[in-house]
Order: structure tokens, then C-alpha cells, then sequence
């Protein structure tokens, strides 16, 4: 081993300031370890060129996402909704590990080649995945008695439905109809004139309730979409009532189609309207609906970009033992609602011009209710099982209805209970909130739907408040502690356990409750709350005729 270099130390005089005594005596330091580089200095121009290459590598990065940048600094990001998904995802459409492409031909044939199960075969899976315990499925009048109809339809049955689904499709072809949308269907159309709203119906209470939500579109909200009024042949024959929605609403009547003997209702009107209107983007609203934003604004909406279709939510979900599931080859889940068609925004391109498809498909099985009658409750179930067969994706609103009423009874006498009979549908997530949590949509639509209904209801109670829940994404797990009933009197909102709030008596600590609120404060005021306090009145009048 070499031996070591011994370490050469310097003298240091003590400091000539220094006052300590002890300093006397010289001090020896280790002399200084020689600099093997320069000290680095930023100097300005260096710090200039740095700054221009990071703004030049970044820019476009910034403007490309640029909203997520913007919502980002706008966002304060308060976590005030513990839903699982801010945005949520659409559903409805096959796996990716299954690698289907997304063709009409390969959708059948995916569809032909699925097993055909019995009852027993499927109801572990679907019972599963749609628990009984949650959400009152076995109390939906629309389910009711209908157990031992879903477990007659047996394995020959299922390829019979699922065979017709294709004939049906081929019959459109045979007569000059397109299944997949393509450029060509819209080449004639104005652009200004390819984006629109669609209503149906033209008598009686229904029109004098649609009249009041064009009176809104058009002369509260100013909205300047086309509309069309789409109408049977034996409505709307009066030359002065066409004259005056022409006129005052500036809408497009349309006849279409004959009414159907079989079946009280007329909703396959939707369908042949959606098939025959020029819009190659629409949004459809019932005529017991009142809109409270421009719908255009939903177009933006990044729920509605995703899939090219909204649906809200209706208030129960799906019994796990209804033979569609096995008749579309899908197990029945919790990650969707049904969806209830008073409002529904549509584009005909969207699953890469697949949705076309599901509009045909859809009026099949509204032109056969024999066949699916027991299975659905007209057209708002049967726009969700084409998209089923097909294995496409549709998209859901983000957040789940509230009860909208005041304190009255069912008969209107003053109460100190609130009754809510109409549905508040909130809007869709614009860009800038793409990114914020704590966003929640505005009130977009009031679908009076048992409203409609009810005689002697007092005015200036009839729309003053909402129960809804706490945290209402429609992802939200702990919606399953906000029960949803419907007594026939009222839409009611009831709490499971105790309030979420951590100062709550026997808190869960969950964060979940009911609460209610003012439709004033809701709608801030304005123009659009003073009109539905006029609106009232007619409202009201017009259940009394």
C-alpha cells in the first residue's frame, strides 16, 4: 500500500479585531480545495433563450388541450360531489377486448351468434348485476305482472326476436332506406338548417301545453334552432291555429304517419319523426316539457360529444329478470338508468353513422308491440335496447332528475308536506367545467309529467321548490340511500338512515342526504323564473278544460 501524502496546513494570523484573549495562539486551516469548474451565472440573454424554447415546446400543447387549461385555472376544485365520475362514461356498447368493429354487419352477426338462454340460465348474472335490494325495481308499474311473461319466452323464441331484427333492417335496405348515415343525407340541406328541435302532437291539452313551451323557447330563452312540429293527419286541420304557430313560434308543421288502434298512446310518432326530419342533429322534447336553457348550449356538451346521444334518467332502473337481456345477449347492470324520452339530444352520424341504425331499429320494435309491449314501456325503453343489440354506446346526462312540486296535495289543497309531480332535468357539462369537479349543471327542463294530470292545483304553488339528493351523479353509489318512489301522488325522495353531514345526528359520514331548495334561487331570479310564475296560471287552466 502506498503510503499517504501527508497534509500541508498554512497559518492564519488572528484577526486584528478580534477582542477573545484565546486568539492568541495561531490557527491552522486545511487549505482550500481547488475549483474544478466556474461558477455557472445565468445571464440575461441565456435566461431569455431558455424562456422562448420552453414557450415554443409548450404553446401548442397549451392551445391544443386549452380547455382543460382554462377550466384548470378557473376551477377553485371544492370537492362538493363524491361521485365516482365527474363525467360519465357512455354505456351500452360492447367490450374492447372483444374487437368488434363498429359496422352494421358485424353488430348482426355479433348479435346472431350470442347464446340463446333460458330463464334459469341467465338469472344468477343478471340478478347480480342488478340487485333486487336497490332502486324498487319490483314496484315499477311497468314491471309489474310481467315475471311469468319473461320466463315464457323461451331459447327458439330469442333467435325468432333476434331474426326479425335483422329482416326488419334488411326490409329498410330492400326499399331504398340507409342504416348508416353518410355525408350524402345532409348535402341538401342548409347547414343552418341541419341542427333543430322536434316536438309531436297537435291536439287538444297537448297542444295548449306545447304552445307554452314554445312560448318560452322562442320569447324567453330567444333561441333561434328551426323547430318542427311533427303531427298526425286528423290534428291541427284548422287553418288559424296552423296560422298562429307559424306565425308566433316561427315552427315547421310536418304531417306524418296515421294513428294506431292497438295501443293508447301514439309514441311511435317519435320514432317516424326522428327518421323523417332533415336535422341531422336534433333535440326532441315532449309537449308537456318546459325548457328552461337554450337547448342549443347542449350541443356543446361534452356528455353529448362522447357518443353523439343524451338520455336522462327515469326514476326506477331495470328489473334483472326481464327477458330483453337475454333477447339483446346482455346481462343485465347497474351502470345505467332508464331513460325517459321527454327530452333526448340525438345525432344521426354518431357510433360512425351506426345511430341511424338504432332509429330504425328502435321503430321496430315500436311497430310490433305485441312483441315487445311486455318487454318495455314505449319508445323511452326501446332507443336503449336497439343500442343494447347493436352493442353501441349512448350517453346518460350526469345527473339524476329532481322532484319538482310545492306544498300542495295531489287536489291542491294547501299542505304542510311537499308534493313533488314534476320532473327537473339538469343540463349537460360544458368544456370549460371539463376538469371541475365541483361543477353542477343548471336546470334545463321541467317535465311536468304528472302535473299534466292533476285538476284544481294552485298556481302560485304549482313549480316554488325541488327535493333532490345531495350528491346526484348519476355514477353516485349512494344514490341507493335516496330512495325514488312514486306513491301516484307524488314524486317522492326519501333518505336511508340518517343525514351524510358529519354535524348530523347519527351521521354516516358519507356525505349523502335530501335536500330541498328554492326554485327562485334555483333559477336565480329573472326572466326565466318570472315567465314560470305566469305560466302557471296557464298551466293550470289549461288541466281544468
Amino acid at each position: 500500500m502506498a503510503p499517504s501524502t501527508p497534509i500541508q496546513y498554512s497559518f492564519l494570523p488572528s484577526s486584528p479585531t478580534s477582542t477573545d484573549a484565546s486568539n492568541s495562539s495561531p490557527t491552522y486551516l486545511r487549505p482550500p480545495i481547488p475549483m474544478k469548474s466556474k461558477r455557472f451565472r445565468l445571464r440575461p440573454i441565456q435566461a431569455f433563450l431558455i424562456l422562448s424554447i420552453v414557450a415554443i415546446v409548450t404553446l401548442p400543447f397549451a392551445h391544443y388541450h386549452k380547455d382543460r387549461v382554462s377550466s384548470y385555472f378557473s376551477s377553485n376544485y371544492v370537492y362538493n360531489d363524491l361521485s365516482i365520475q365527474h363525467i360519465p362514461q357512455a354505456s351500452g356498447g360492447l367490450p374492447d377486448h372483444l374487437n368488434i368493429p363498429i359496422t352494421l354487419e358485424a353488430r348482426l352477426s355479433y348479435l346472431l351468434s350470442r347464446p340463446a338462454l333460458e330463464q334459469w340460465e341467465a338469472e344468477l348474472p343478471n340478478r347480480h348485476g342488478c340487485p333486487m335490494y336497490t332502486f324498487n325495481r319490483n314496484e315499477y308499474f311497468a314491471h309489474t305482472g310481467k315475471e311469468d311473461q319473461w320466463r315464457s319466452v323461451g331459447t327458439t323464441d330469442i333467435r325468432r326476436y333476434r331474426s326479425k331484427m335483422v329482416d326488419y333492417l334488411r326490409g329498410v335496405e330492400r326499399e331504398g332506406g340507409k342504416l348508416v348515415w353518410d355525408n350524402s343525407m345532409e348535402a341538401h340541406v342548409p347547414e343552418e338548417e341541419r341542427r333543430g328541435i322536434i316536438f309531436t302532437g297537435g291536439e287538444g291539452k297537448t297542444l295548449a301545453r306545447m304552445k307554452i313551451s314554445l312560448q318560452m323557447l322562442r320569447h324567453v330563452l330567444h333561441t333561434t334552432l328551426p323547430i318542427e312540429v311533427y303531427h298526425f293527419p286528423d290534428e291541427l286541420q284548422d287553418p288559424q291555429a296552423r296560422a298562429q304557430l307559424v306565425d308566433t313560434f316561427d315552427v315547421k308543421l310536418v304531417q306524418i304517419g296515421e294513428k294506431r288502434l292497438d295501443t293508447e298512446k301514439s309514441w311511435h310518432i317519435k320514432n317516424e319523426a326522428f327518421l323523417a326530419t332533415n336535422f341531422t342533429e336534433f333535440i326532441y322534447l315532449d309537449s308537456d316539457n318546459i325548457p328552461l336553457i337554450d337547448p342549443r348550449t347542449l350541443f356543446d356538451g361534452i356528455e353529448y360529444k362522447q357518443s353523439g346521444s343524451v338520455f336522462w334518467a327515469d326514476l326506477n332502473k331495470d328489473h334483472p329478470d326481464n327477458a330483453i337481456f337475454r333477447i339483446v345477449g346482455k346481462t343485465c347492470t347497474d351502470d345505467h338508468w332508464p331513460a325517459e324520452t321527454g327530452q333526448l339530444v340525438f345525432d344521426k352520424r354518431g357510433n360512425n353513422g351506426l345511430n341511424l341504425a338504432i332509429l330504425h331499429l328502435s321503430n321496430h320494435m315500436m311497430k310490433n308491440p305485441d312483441m315487445y309491449g311486455f318487454l318495455s314501456y314505449g319508445d323511452k325503453d326501446t332507443f336503449r335496447f336497439a343500442f343494447y343489440a347493436l352493442g353501441l354506446p349512448y350517453q346518460q346526462a350526469p345527473k339524476i332528475f329532481a322532484s319538482a312540486g310545492g306544498y300542495q296535495t295531489e287536489n291542491g289543497e294547501s299542505s304542510l308536506n311537499f308534493c313533488g309531480h314534476s320532473m327537473i332535468q339538469w343540463g349537460l357539462t360544458p368544456p370549460s367545467a371539463k376538469h371541475d369537479p365541483s361543477y353542477h349543471p343548471p336546470p334545463a327542463f321541467l317535465h311536468t309529467i304528472l302535473a299534466k294530470h292533476r285538476n284544481g292545483l294552485q298556481p302560485s304553488k304549482l313549480f316554488t321548490h325541488i327535493r333532490r339528493p345531495r350528491l346526484d351523479g348519476i355514477s353516485e353509489p349512494l344514490l341507493v340511500r335516496t330512495l325514488y318512489e312514486w306513491t301516484g301522488d307524488c314524486f317522492a325522495i326519501t333518505l336511508k338512515g340518517p343525514d351524510g353531514l358529519p354535524e348530523s345526528e347519527n351521521s354516516m359520514m358519507d356525505g349523502q342526504g335530501v335536500i330541498m331548495q328554492d326554485m327562485s334561487d334555483l333559477l336565480g331570479g329573472g326572466e326565466v323564473w318570472e315567465e314560470l310564475k305566469a305560466l302557471s296560471e296557464v298551466f293550470v287552466k289549461i288541466n281544468q278544460h
